[in-house]
């Protein structure tokens, strides 16, 4: 009985003392990182396209083969899923919106008389003219700017309707765009400013020439 616990017990100190050394050796060799059988079938990849012969040359353009081959094999599930659903989808959308054609008209416009280029086609004389407020906060914030103030600017008569973004250092942009084309101040943002008691007005808001 002796003897059996005796040897239990060198037998459990042989195997603390392997683990131990395993230990010692992967924190040395890897950094604590261990292999799987994913890095053993790439090593043994590289050993099949590399060689004393390869050059390295040989060697970059059969790994990028390689890996172009890869990239083919594992974009096959992807591709068969466009194929069954998305395919199908853009074609049934595409036949629809081509039955929803039927019902409009087009017309070749000319450019009114006394301007040159299209560019000059904007005089904002159409108060009812703007771009959405989900586009202008977006702008907002692909520019990186503080808003601080969004005011909704409504035409007495009219019932004209503008949103104006006011920020942190004093500038503004309104959804009618004048400020941002043109560098000049718009009428919605003048309403602002007289009804804003602290709202700054500096010559900085008009576009240098």
């Amino acid at each position: 009985m002796a003897a059996l616990e005796e040897k239990t017990g060198w037998d459990y100190a042989v195997q603390m003392d392997d683990m131990n050394t395993v230990t010692v050796l992967c924190n040395i060799f890897t950094a604590g990182v261990r292999t799987n059988g994913r890095v053993e079938t790439e090593n043994r990849g590289n050993k099949v396209f590399g060689g004393p012969k390869k050059s390295l040359l040989q060697l970059f353009t059969a790994l990028n083969k390689r890996t172009e081959d890869q990239t083919t094999h594992n974009m096959i599930c992807p591709l068969a899923m466009l194929r069954q659903y998305a395919g199908p989808f853009a074609l049934s959308t595409c036949y629809k919106q081509m039955s929803l054609a039927m019902f409009y008209t087009a017309d070749a416009l000319q450019l009114p008389d006394g301007l040159a280029t299209w560019h000059m086609l904007n005089t904002y004389e159409n108060d009812n003219a703007y771009i959405g407020t989900g586009w202008l906060l977006r702008l907002v914030n692909d520019k990186g700017l503080v808003l601080k103030h969004l005011l909704k600017i409504t035409h007495i008569r009219s019932g004209a309707t503008h949103i104006i973004a006011i920020f942190e250092d004093g500038r503004y942009i309104c959804d009618c765009c004048m400020g941002l084309n043109l560098g000049i101040v718009c009428c919605h943002y003048f309403l602002a400013w007289m009804k804003m008691v602290r709202l700054p007005f500096h010559i900085s808001l008009i576009r240098a020439r």
